[in-house]
């Protein structure tokens, strides 16, 4: 029996109900056929327990993403479950949790607050898994996002843009190796301005040691924006408190390049998906001062507001995320065409003196990694993540009393 037919085979035996135990082999072919990448899948401590490092893009959220993974295996074993998340290859936390109770889980005959009490999540993972099968590394998204422009001050200083305008945004998004990535966005307006490179970025992203994390961008880091940015962070275990460090040297057109840093502190409470952040130090134009933010999120969706107050400005700003596309995403493949994962839309009130109170951004795929794979997050989402893998629950899955 070949590989796929073996996959295909398990994929309909686990629709429906558990199965008898199967091989770390089986496992990972019935992963792949799903669409995970950079899988390993081994047996360990005897058999008794099996680890599996996967790397999910497949599902546009990662809650979607580990409910199926873990459903999948927990279907097919009897022990333990040690689960490694990765992003571009790097492990981003360690989850372990009995297959029995996940299948409990899955049935209903436990809610989410007793499966997390039962589950361990931690950041304290080695700083490289062994990839496996399934490889991402050269494969490219060719990604498509809609776009908005809008400065409502009226009158508009001469030569800057007023108005509204509609703009389509196709991209690229390549994995090339370990912790290395490739993004880059074209924005081509319908209406009034020119069409320009808005993002072309290649990204180092790393782990330090067992809690800390580490991203290097340079190239065009945002529409206008030219030079570099890295940004060191460490995260407790349980996800609850993020302090980091953010240095880059850039600039907009008719602006010197400057050193930029800021030191600072997120917070997110143990009850609901909300992050206050906190950031103190030096802004592009040269000017200092500090930062306060606050997101809230609703699955996938975001409201977020925030402050920037320096010696040259004042700052407030509104913004939300959406999902785009399709939950399922197309399987990944060489090269296939996708949705962005989200849309994200900020409108500014400023107050400058002068030019300042400018940040450079640095938000892409590695950053929602980090602030998402911890406990903090994950158990506020425990009915999306028993949904995501209830196709592959026992035939008598009930309703959750959550």
């Amino acid at each position: 029996m070949g590989p796929l037919v073996l996959a295909c085979a398990l994929l309909l035996g686990l629709s429906g109900r558990a199965l008898a135990q199967g091989s770390a082999a089986d496992i990972e072919a019935a992963l792949a056929a799903e669409g995970f990448e950079n899988l390993s899948v081994t047996e360990e401590a005897g058999g008794r327990e099996l680890r599996i490092a996967f790397e999910n893009r497949r599902y546009r959220w990662e809650v979607a993403g580990l409910g199926v993974a873990l459903a999948i295996a927990a279907a097919h074993h009897e022990g333990r479950l040690v689960v490694v998340p990765l992003h571009s290859a790097i492990p981003m936390a360690q989850i372990e949790v009995e297959a029995a109770d996940y299948r409990a889980f899955l049935r209903g005959e436990l809610d989410g607050q007793q499966l997390f009490a039962r589950m361990t999540i931690t950041n304290h993972v080695t700083p490289q898994e062994e990839l496996g099968q399934n490889s991402s590394f050269g494969r490219v998204d060719i990604t498509f996002a809609p776009g908005v422009r809008l400065n409502l001050v009226t009158p508009a200083p001469p030569g800057v843009f007023s108005g509204g305008e509609l703009r389509l945004n196709p991209g690229v998004y390549a994995n090339l190796w370990r912790g290395l990535t490739f993004e880059g966005t074209y924005v081509y307006p319908l209406s009034s301005s020119d069409p320009v490179i808005g993002r072309a970025v290649g990204s180092v992203n790393a782990r330090v040691g067992k809690e800390g994390y580490f991203q290097a961008q340079a190239g065009r880091l945002a529409e206008g924006l030219d030079g570099f940015v890295a940004q060191i962070s460490h995260l407790s275990a349980d996800g609850q408190h993020r302090v980091g460090l953010t240095v880059g040297q850039a600039a907009y057109p008719g602006m010197d390049r400057t050193l930029s840093y800021q030191g600072f502190y997120s917070w997110r409470p143990t009850f609901l998906d909300l992050t206050a952040t906190v950031g103190l130090g030096r802004f592009l134009g040269g000017d200092t001062g500090y930062t306060l933010g606050v997101v809230s999120g609703f699955g996938e969706r975001s409201v977020e507001f925030f402050m920037n107050k320096t010696s040259f400005s004042r700052t407030l700003g509104a913004g939300f995320t959406i999902p785009l596309g399709w939950q399922r995403q197309a399987r990944p493949a060489p090269v296939r065409f996708r949705f962005r994962n989200a849309f994200r839309f900020v409108y500014t009130d400023e107050k400058p003196l002068r030019d300042g109170g400018l940040t450079i951004p640095l938000s892409d795929g590695y950053q929602v990694a980090i602030r998402r794979w911890n406990r903090t997050y994950l158990q506020s989402y425990a009915r999306q993540l028993r949904d995501a893998g209830s196709k592959w629950a026992p035939a008598d899955t009930t309703e959750l009393g959550e």
